[in-house]
């Protein structure tokens, strides 16, 4: 007899069309990335259902289901906690929620003892902003509140930024390349993270779990 599969199911919906990621162990086994036509609840529901069924997955092997809480879009964010919730009481199983930036923070490898910028896109022309103390690389709490600005501003913000990690989202670097590349003085670090956002998340939650059990 087989061993009962567990399978950690995690989306996120806050940012662009969002993401889904399917993870058996430490391993991701499958993802899906969506586009900003795609972030409807019911279009998010229909594409975990295939993913499972592609995967000969049976939704009762689902044992925890990883969602992020922002920040983001607000209609992204609304979407994500309920199907995952919905989803947490259906199958009778455990809900954990989290932060972006946080999830960003710890996957990246940081250089220690520094100071990080990270941007995360909510939409076309907004971004939220929120700047870090890493000590011994763990990150501190944030030395300015979350910022949300305008690419305009944003540019702005970047000329004024010396000798700091800038950890940003990759379609939002290429899509304003031009911009940012000429306002990104060279003493600063620059980090770019995947759009498979979900599985961010859920590397996060293993590498936790996993330091838990040591």
């Amino acid at each position: 007899m087989e061993p009962e599969r567990k399978i950690i199911l995690s989306i996120e919906t806050a940012i662009e069309g969002g993401s889904i990621s399917i993870i058996e162990g430490k391993d991701e086994i499958d993802f899906w990335i969506g586009n900003k036509e795609s972030l409807k609840a019911e279009v998010f529901l229909l594409e975990i259902s295939k993913i499972l069924d592609k995967n000969k997955i049976e939704k009762k092997n689902i044992k925890s289901i990883i969602v992020s809480n922002g920040p983001g879009s607000s209609t992204g964010l609304k979407i994500g906690l309920a199907t995952a919730r919905g989803l947490g009481t259906a199958l009778n199983c455990e809900v954990i929620e989290i932060s972006l930036f946080e999830a960003v923070l710890k996957f990246v490898n940081m250089d220690e003892n520094c100071k990080a910028f990270v941007i995360l896109p909510v939409s076309k022309n907004l971004f939220f902003l929120k700047k870090v103390k890493f000590v011994n690389l763990n990150p501190l709490k944030e030395f300015e509140k979350t910022l949300a600005l305008t690419i305009e501003k944003l540019i702005e913000e970047l000329k004024l930024l010396s000798n700091i990690q800038i950890i940003i989202h990759r379609k939002t670097f290429e899509s304003y390349n031009n911009l940012m590349s000429g306002s990104i003085k060279k003493s600063n670090n620059l980090i770019v993270f995947e759009d498979n956002m979900a599985f961010i998340l859920a590397k996060n939650t293993t590498h936790n779990n996993a330091s838990d059990k040591k």
